[in-house]
């Protein structure tokens, strides 16, 4: 299911959401972002790197663990179409 949403920039974005289900049990709903921009692996905050990040910075030792991945972002050339130019063939 595809829905269109506002992001507010200066929170993390959301790996997942829970919701009730029609029969009263709760599941989980994981999130893809198409034409996301540069997020922080990190702290998941848009518009800046993990090599840029503060949270990482004030971090007294980094285990290498990220809170989010480029699992979030869609890339849409996978979901069918033509993969290059029609004027390049």
């Amino acid at each position: 299911m595809r829905v269109k949403v506002r992001i507010d920039v200066s929170q993390p974005l959301k790996k997942d959401t829970r919701v009730k289900n029609i029969a009263g049990e709760w599941c989980t709903i994981n999130f893809a972002y198409e034409k996301v921009g540069t997020f922080c692996f990190v702290c998941g905050i848009m518009g800046h790197s993990e090599r840029r990040c503060v949270v990482r910075y004030e971090m007294e030792n980094d285990n290498g663990e990220r809170g989010w991945s480029s699992a979030l972002r869609v890339d849409l050339r996978r979901r069918g179409g033509r993969q290059t130019s029609r004027w390049l063939n």
